[in-house]
């Protein structure tokens, strides 16, 4: 027993001794025993005991969730990392890029949904069929265009996602008031984007006891217009509310970018990225447009395998290992 205690011991070697540690522990100490004497009493010898609680018990990080300090744990470890200190002005400028990027991103998703009024009201008015879908496409668009804004925006504010970064006490109270004010808001924007998007067939209902072709086709458009108000207000809430939340935990923020790991690969030519940034809602729009227009839906699903693969096709084109990358740049200074 006093070599699983020695071995307790090196393993909560270096970890803060605060209560919640010194909890987990314990707890563990009192798992490890239990365990230890359950393999004596099966016929294990005192080494082969030993060796079994070990192998089940030995490793912190497999135990870390389990005991409740896997936030301590990771917090530890990256203690000694350097990060980057973003200044009050530099937090309060974020958050307004941020709001104005959101803005674009919801009014996008709203544009993409809406879109498909356009060809109903066109037969709706008697107006020519090429009007209305001149219209959807101009919407779809304007919304790719939003997308692509989005990215722009938020280009300079990159390093605060990719790189290990910290704020002040002066931030970090701004921050918990700005979520105390908003969390109201928040949660009348969603109750509000949910009953929309529930009551959206309400309207389709009250203009069919009205009759005649004019009536029905104004429900259906009446459907997108709620389903896409709906959605951009709990777009607008749940963007708005992560980030206050991501940027008030920041100091504790671990998953950062890391040169060397693999699952980092970067696109470094701008145009692409940004392509890529709104490639997924274009394709969203495109099925939906063709599959409305054609109603072929048992042959349009084959966009999505053929989307996925010219996705995975240019990222392999262009994306690059952050190592590639470094190597690139030491080599280009050798050069000067």
């Amino acid at each position: 027993m006093e070599t699983i205690r020695n071995y307790l011991e090196s393993m909560f070697r270096g970890l803060p001794q605060t209560d919640k540690i010194m909890r987990a522990k314990s707890e563990l100490l009192q798992m490890m025993e239990d365990k230890y004497t359950e393999l004596i009493r099966s016929g294990k010898t005192e080494n082969e005991a030993v060796g079994d609680v070990i192998q089940n018990f030995g490793n912190l990080e497999d135990l870390a969730e389990d005991l409740g300090i896997k936030d301590i744990l990771h917090q530890t470890k990256y203690s000694d990392v350097q990060r980057r200190k973003l200044s009050f002005d530099e937090v309060t400028d974020f958050l307004a890029a941020k709001k104005r990027a959101i803005i674009m991103k919801s009014t996008a998703i709203c544009l993409f949904i809406i879109s498909v009024i356009f060809p109903i009201l066109s037969d709706t008015l008697d107006i020519s069929e090429k009007i209305g879908v001149v219209l959807m496409f101009l919407a779809i668009g304007c919304g790719v265009m939003f997308m692509c804004l989005t990215t722009t925006i938020m280009e300079p504010w990159r390093y605060i996602k990719n790189e290990p970064c910290s704020i002040d006490a002066i931030s970090i109270d701004y921050l918990k008031n700005k979520i105390r004010d908003f969390t109201p808001t928040y949660s009348v924007l969603s109750s509000v984007g949910v009953l929309l998007c529930i009551l959206c067939f309400i309207p389709a209902v009250i203009f069919d006891e009205f009759g005649g072709c004019f009536m029905d086709e104004l429900g259906g458009v009446m459907l997108f217009v709620f389903v896409g108000a709906g959605v951009f207000l709990m777009v607008f809430a749940k963007s708005m509310k992560r980030a206050y939340l991501n940027l008030l935990n920041i100091n504790e923020k671990i998953e950062f970018y890391e040169i060397g790991k693999g699952e980092n690969r970067m696109i470094e030519n701008k145009n692409v990225k940004v392509i890529l940034s709104a490639y997924w809602s274009v394709v969203t729009c495109i099925y939906l447009c063709v599959s409305f227009l054609t109603f072929q839906w048992h042959i349009t699903w084959l966009i999505w395998p053929v989307a996925a693969a010219i996705h995975t096709i240019i990222k392999a084109i262009y994306a690059v290992e952050p190592s590639e990358k470094e190597n690139k740049k030491s080599v280009e200074k050798e050069d000067e």
